[in-house]
């Protein structure tokens, strides 16, 4: 009787530690991935992964945070912090999302100057933003881009808002390889016609989120 009794127990703790374990999938209620740094935390809203997993790793001093489609395990994009590790009271720090379409990059760049004195904390202002493509599988440019990073309640502040989008346009020759073409289709491509022997595929992108302090 003892010892089934110590069987029974050894199983009841093994399932509540089961429940207990860390998971690294960052989704909140409202369907928006959280990103949380050391210095910084970074919201993207209305995430269009169901099943997001977030693995975090450092490359030097910049925290990246690797987000991968559990479904497909693909890498769908990576956020990076790179610190200002300085115990100066104002500090300026980078923040960068990067999202690959049929490996073309496109990149935000958002810098940060914090005030930190103690406890106390807060943003003092952006620096400067940008928003680009790092690299890519074809000639691509972004048409009709917008991007603003900004406080609604302004500065100094404890967290702030951006938002961007475009079409990201890539041009091809029209007797280029079926298997480019059939990547950009896969990365979610659409056939934009073709024009003087040149071929135009289009996919539009559209986020926003929260930069914030907590």
């Amino acid at each position: 009787m003892i010892n089934t009794k110590k069987i029974l127990f050894t199983l009841l703790f093994s399932c509540l530690a089961l429940f207990c374990l860390p998971i690294s999938v960052n989704a909140d209620t409202n369907n928006n991935l959280v990103i949380k740094f050391n210095e910084l935390t970074f919201t993207v809203e209305d995430y269009n992964i169901p099943n997001p997993e977030v693995i975090y790793s450092k490359s030097g001093v910049t925290e990246v945070a690797t987000v991968i489609d559990r479904d497909t395990g693909k890498v769908v994009e990576t956020i990076e912090l790179i610190p200002n590790l300085s115990r100066s009271t104002i500090t300026s720090h980078t923040l960068i999302r990067s999202a690959t379409f049929a490996r073309t990059t496109v990149q935000l760049s958002v810098n940060i100057e914090l005030y930190n004195n103690g406890s106390f904390r807060q943003i003092n202002s952006v620096q400067g933003y940008y928003l680009g493509i790092t690299n890519f599988i074809v000639n691509t440019f972004i048409e009709g881009k917008n991007v603003n990073v900004w406080s609604p309640k302004g500065y100094p502040t404890t967290s702030i808002k951006y938002a961007y989008n475009g079409t990201l346009t890539a041009v091809i020759d029209s007797n280029a390889s079926g298997q480019i073409k059939a990547e950009l289709l896969g990365a979610g491509f659409n056939f934009g016609g073709s024009i003087g022997g040149k071929t135009y595929y289009r996919v539009p992108f559209n986020q926003n989120g929260t930069i914030s302090l907590y």
